[in-house]
């Protein structure tokens, strides 16, 4: 039996077995660790890179939307083509006539092959002909004049929405139980318990009394007016009612009272720290303020006589027309699916958590 020196016998007292491992402390202390070195290409387009994770989920959202307007377009087709009843050009016709006419739209074969043919059409941009607003006219040779009209007013409804709906809520939010703030909260109140429709009635007959333009006019700015008002309403009270939350969360925050003892005035820490982290609600709130404009007009097209896509929906209906329906229908859905898709787009963009969590 050979003795052990003490430098043999220190390192000896140094490994220790854990797990069934043994750890030398000697090396773990006395060698650093080497670094792999990363290849540039590889970091930023790797599978691990910042680039692949977020195309990843951009790719993944873009399915999710082709597969639910797929859905939607299938469910739509099906409802609309099991009302009863006959195209509108089709009246007055003997049955020789009728026969002819439902064999050149294509009107006679069954269902499955109808609705195929209808999504392969629709992919290539052709909606099928009017039935009765419009008997045996393309679609697409009237309609998106009347889309062009619906989308200026929302257009002009949005940019009021964030003239007025921003400021007041960055405001209101920043003053916190003062008088501004209670006023916008009775404010908030009365104009959230009014529908739409009533509101916009409301500002015909105050257009009618105050001389204000009401009768619209593509060629005459002034009668966006009234219609972006009663478009926009809505969209202000919840960018107040956004903004002022989120406002008053982050200036009863901790690091607000931290920045309150390094002697940080108010409106300093609202305008340098605040405002971003409450903004952010509202950049992804943003298009759903657009379809909301846009599609909530079906109504205030009606009331102020705009000739647009939402009056031209109604009108279909009262006819029923059920290729318009199906189409205009199948649009709005759309929009919407595209809306909420930005949405979350957007929150991949502007949230660093999120991109973290998908880690």
């Amino acid at each position: 039996m050979t003795l052990k020196n003490d430098g043999e016998h220190r390192r000896d007292l140094l490994k220790i077995g854990i797990n069934r491992k043994i750890i030398d402390y000697n090396f773990i202390y006395t060698i650093p660790p080497t670094k792999k070195k990363k290849n540039p290409v590889l970091k930023y387009f790797g599978f691990e890179s910042l680039f692949f994770r977020f195309s990843k989920k951009i790719v993944k959202i873009f399915l999710e939307f082709v597969i639910v307007a797929w859905i939607v377009a299938t469910l739509v087709f099906l409802l609309i083509d099991s009302i009863p009843g006959e195209p509108g050009f089709l009246d007055g016709l003997n049955d020789a006539q009728k026969t002819a006419e439902k064999q050149l739209y294509g009107l006679d074969l069954p269902q499955a092959q109808r609705y195929f043919n209808y999504l392969w059409n629709f992919i290539n941009f052709d909606f099928g002909i009017s039935y009765s607003l419009r008997p045996r006219v393309e679609i697409s040779d009237f309609i998106w004049q009347r889309f062009f009209t619906s989308f200026s007013i929302g257009i002009v409804s949005v940019i009021l929405t964030l003239l007025v709906g921003v400021p007041l809520g960055i405001a209101v939010g920043k003053n916190p139980g003062k008088f501004f703030d209670n006023l916008a909260t009775v404010w908030i109140a009365i104009f959230s318990s009014i529908p739409s429709l009533v509101f916009a009635i409301f500002l015909l007959i105050f257009g009618q009394k105050a001389g204000i333009p009401y009768i619209f006019n593509i060629q005459d700015f002034s009668t966006f007016v009234l219609p972006a008002i009663a478009l926009s309403i809505g969209s202000v009270i919840s960018y107040v009612r956004y903004i002022r939350f989120e406002l008053n969360n982050e200036l009863n925050s901790m690091h607000a009272k931290f920045a309150y003892l390094k002697n940080l005035t108010r409106n300093r820490f609202v305008w340098t720290h605040a405002l971003k982290a409450s903004l952010f609600p509202i950049a992804t709130f943003f298009p759903l303020v657009v379809l909301g404009s846009f599609v909530g007009s079906i109504f205030v097209e009606k009331i102020f006589l705009i000739s647009g896509s939402g009056g031209i929906m109604i009108d279909a209906i009262q006819s029923k027309d059920n290729n318009i329906i199906l189409f205009l229908v199948i649009i709005y859905s759309l929009l919407t699916i595209i809306s909420y898709t930005l949405r979350d787009i957007s929150y991949e963009l502007l949230d660093p958590r999120i991109r973290r969590r998908a880690k």
